[in-house]
């Protein structure tokens, strides 16, 4: 197998990394509708050919926008490596704020996307990204369940689908601006100690309880 020259993996890397900037751009400005591969490859100053040879469909853009904010997250949750169980599940909340509202033209757009690449019946350009997201909060949840503050009677894997999807449709209301952000982080973690509540211990109860009376303060307002 012949090994690629390390100056073209370089200059791969790079038309990537601009393609996926102008895609941010196209929807950004005009939405899923105004990012074709033919737009895209104008902004960028590429081939339709080359959109495709380096990332692929129109709906897998959108997908690699989303594995972008992946990688970025694992970035920062390393970071806070000591983190686990409870702590790490909302430590993947307040990454995710983070990044969001730091790259808000960005990830408005992405979220406000997501439903459309979802409806495309030819492939399946997001199952591997929500199931990595969904790995994140498995974790967590598998770490609670060691510490003594879930029983482990619900599937983490389960839990942890149920999780991500409440915090999908509050990341979507807030790309849309019908959430603001300090609305829309209340919903997140109100979401998330609510679902921990279904399987947590007596010793979990009352952390979760205690954690989640500011949130519930802020959402009855």
């Amino acid at each position: 197998m012949l090994e690629i020259p390390a100056a073209r993996v370089a200059n791969m890397q790079a038309r990537r990394r601009r393609i996926l900037d102008e895609a941010a751009n196209l929807l950004a400005e005009g939405g899923y509708g105004a990012l074709t591969l033919r737009a895209l490859a104008g902004h960028a100053g590429v081939t339709v050919p080359t959109i495709y040879n380096l990332i692929g469909s129109k709906d897998a853009v959108v997908a690699a926008l989303v594995g972008d904010a992946l990688d970025r997250m694992d970035v920062e949750l390393a970071r806070l490596s000591p983190a686990r169980g409870i702590e790490r599940a909302e430590a993947v909340i307040t990454v995710s704020f983070a990044l969001f509202s730091a790259h808000q033209h960005i990830y408005c757009s992405v979220f406000r996307s997501l439903d459309d690449v979802g409806i495309n019946r030819e492939e399946n350009a997001l199952g591997p990204l929500f199931r990595r997201a969904g790995a994140m909060h498995e974790l967590a949840i598998s770490e609670a369940v060691e510490a003594g503050f879930l029983r482990g009677r619900l599937q983490p894997l389960a839990l942890a689908h149920n999780i991500l999807h409440a915090l999908m449709e509050t990341f979507k209301l807030w790309a849309l601006g019908a959430l603001p952000v300090d609305i829309a982080r209340a919903r997140a973690f109100y979401a998330l100690y609510v679902s921990l509540l279904a399987d947590a211990t007596k010793a979990g109860r009352a952390i979760l309880l205690a954690r989640i009376a500011p949130y519930e303060a802020v959402l009855n307002v």
